[in-house]
């Protein structure tokens, strides 16, 4: 299948590039994420706990934190079922059966109520389709999210290599509103 020789391609790149070159890119994203995003008003956000080599979201936290606003945190519930916990000082965490972690709590946000979602992502094709690690947990997550009227604004940040100039999504993947990357901005809306 295409996707998953994409995924693999792109998931190889992200291992060769050096420490010191995610790091700078890594600060760069947010910081442009920063000056795009309106996290002042955003009172419910999607983040997530980066895996791999996945743009970390410090200064975002720092930031939706300094406004005393709400992060959530995806948490896989089955196989096929993932909710949105409620980071707090408080919060309890725990490893998954893929390494990332989750908090461990009853607090969930349904995905109609974020203002803001930050979705990690391994690829995204020319039309802004999400290309994720193929469990689908987000796709399934989100799929009603695209009828409603006041929908929350998602966001993908990644690396300049993980956008892919071709046309890859299937109308069942989640498609970003903007992506931003260490020398763009990308809109799909």
């Amino acid at each position: 299948m295409v996707k998953n020789k994409i995924r693999k391609s792109l998931l190889e790149q992200g291992q060769l590039l050096p420490k010191d070159l995610y790091d700078k890119y890594d600060q760069k994203i947010q910081e442009t994420a920063l000056n795009e995003i309106d996290l002042v008003s955003s009172k419910n956000n999607l983040l997530y706990f980066p895996y791999k080599r996945e743009v970390k979201l410090n200064l975002l936290i720092n930031e939706i934190n300094s406004n005393s606003n709400n992060i959530y945190m995806p948490r896989i519930l089955s196989d096929i079922n993932m909710k949105f916990n409620l980071l707090s000082e408080d919060s309890v965490l725990k490893t998954n059966r893929y390494g990332i972690e989750e908090i461990d709590s009853p607090k969930y946000l349904e995905p109609s109520l974020f203002n803001t979602m930050f979705i990690p992502l391994v690829g995204v094709d020319k039309y802004g389709y999400r290309l994720g690690y193929g469990g689908g947990y987000f796709d399934r997550a989100l799929e009603g999210i695209r009828l409603l009227n006041k929908k929350p604004l998602i966001v993908g940040m990644g690396f300049d290599y993980q956008i892919i100039n071709e046309e890859f999504g299937m109308e069942h993947d989640m498609q970003y509103d903007i992506v931003i990357t260490e020398t763009r901005i990308l809109s799909y809306l």
